[in-house]
């Protein structure tokens, strides 16, 4: 075997994460709750201010262009589901449709995705705490912060406890009961956005829309860009995949997720953008910049005089918030888990506590933390929204591969998902080109070595890749 056609060694379905005790527990109700769980909070109580300073009030636009081409990867992922039953999101299907190599950097991608995911979150829930209860800690345990474009040192006290109790919650805690607590809590958001929405639309003053467009095409598509990160709940739910009770469930939940997101996503930015201007004599307006961009919703109703239907969002964010931690701290190591068993990663990721890979979840965590303590919300947001795009594009780009979908469809998604990358900020492609090789330093040194399946072609005595 030539040593690149080894690096694009592709797995036959069956062989992905071929583990029979998983459970068949999750049916499209709880499967839709888990990925509106890991999107309605991280998304539109976070996010808001931070697109609103890219776009203006086009930041609209910016969440209807990112949702029609999530729409287009969502079909993806759910063909894709129909084929590789036993696999656990983009990772497993570029395994199975493009090779190992790239399997293991789409992987890598989402280790960005869900642990800056987790990272961004926990800020923006210690944001919504002190403003839910009211009190304020020192400058320095508040975090770090960017001033001038000067970084200031700091510790994100209250982010770094939230995501120590969540690990200790999963470790401890089973997948059931973690599942329903979701459902729970995304009934709770549901209802909280629904009290937004009412209270907001008498305070909308129409002149707050315009200029719709400050930043032009460029700040749409920046904005574009950065509303990837709300989506991350999407892909979450296709960890869950191979838990769903059936084929149908999963498609059900898929379609479900993303139309009731991108709703929201949509009419909250609007009415968010109509309470107070986006930028003051061509100056972003704090409420949508700073750490007051991690809680915009409640400051925003605040300042139109609902006090306390705004304290009632902050509070109701607190506990909402709270299940986007779960449910994405619950994903990463889930991955992780597949890979240790196609042998990419130690045995040691493969160990469960009712139906919870315990060492990964430990492992996240730690990482999660460090991350949430010392950087600051904005550049995790972006960090973390490259990741999701280049698992969305190689996904696109195997769906397209194995003809699973019409060819429009996949072309439209994988480049969509490339040209919102584009649009990040130059920093954000500058450290995943250097932390991109780091991972892959992992795969040369152990991954490649032990491939289950670079073992099963030695074994076999087989030249080329099995194919599908």
């Amino acid at each position: 075997m030539t040593s690149f056609s080894s690096l694009m060694r592709r797995t036959p379905a069956e062989m992905l994460g071929t583990v029979v005790d998983t459970p068949k527990h999750l049916g499209w109700v709880m499967l839709t709750a888990l990925g509106i769980g890991a999107t309605i909070g991280a998304g539109i109580f976070a996010m808001p201010g931070i697109i609103a300073r890219k776009a203006g009030p086009a930041g609209i636009l910016s969440f209807v262009i990112t949702g029609l081409v999530i729409i287009m990867v969502a079909i993806c992922y759910e063909r894709f589901s129909r084929v590789v039953k036993h696999g656990c999101s983009a990772y497993s299907y570029v395994y199975h449709s493009i090779g190992e190599l790239v399997a293991w950097i789409v992987a890598f991608g989402l280790f960005l995705e869900y642990s800056f995911g987790s990272s961004a979150v926990s800020i923006a829930w210690a944001e919504y705490l002190k403003k839910a209860v009211g009190f304020s800690l020192p400058e320095f345990w508040s975090g770090p912060s960017l001033v001038n474009g000067q970084y200031h040192f700091g510790i994100n006290l209250i982010a770094v406890g939230v995501i120590t109790v969540v690990t200790l919650i999963l470790i401890l805690g089973g997948v059931k009961k973690s599942a329903l607590l979701n459902f729970l809590l995304v009934c709770l958001k549901l209802t909280l956005l629904t009290i937004f929405l009412v209270a907001g639309l008498k305070h909308i003053n129409p002149a707050n829309w315009f200029p719709f467009a400050p930043t032009g095409v460029k700040g749409i598509l920046e904005g574009a860009a950065l509303a990837v990160f709300p989506y991350v709940g999407f892909d979450a739910l296709y960890t869950f995949a191979r838990e769903s009770r059936s084929a149908k469930d999963t498609t059900a939940a898929t379609y479900w997720c993303v139309g009731i997101v991108a709703f929201l996503y949509v009419t909250v930015m609007a009415v968010a953008t109509g309470l107070a201007p986006a930028f003051i004599n061509g100056v972003p307006n704090e409420r949508f910049a700073g750490s007051e961009a991690a809680a915009p919703l409640a400051m925003l109703l605040c300042d139109a005089g609902e006090t306390w239907t705004g304290k009632l969002i902050a509070l109701g964010a607190v506990l909402g918030i709270f299940n986007v931690l779960l449910v994405l701290c619950m994903g990463g190591p889930r991955i992780f888990r597949n890979m240790s068993e196609d042998g990419l990663l130690p045995p040691i990721f493969q160990k469960t506590h009712q139906g919870n890979p315990t060492f990964g979840i430990l492992l996240n965590g730690l990482i999660v933390a460090l991350i949430a303590g010392f950087v600051p919300f904005g550049e995790i947001a972006n960090m973390m929204v490259l990741g999701t795009l280049v698992a969305f594009v190689f996904v696109a780009i195997g769906a397209f591969r194995l003809k699973l979908v019409p060819p429009l469809v996949s072309i439209a998604g994988g480049l969509g998902c490339a040209i919102l990358a584009l649009n990040l900020s130059p920093l954000v492609l500058q450290v995943y080109l250097i932390t991109c090789p780091l991972g892959l330093l992992v795969y040369f040194a152990y991954g490649r070595k032990h491939s289950k399946l670079a073992n099963l072609q030695s074994r076999n005595g087989e030249v080329q890749a099995v194919t599908p």
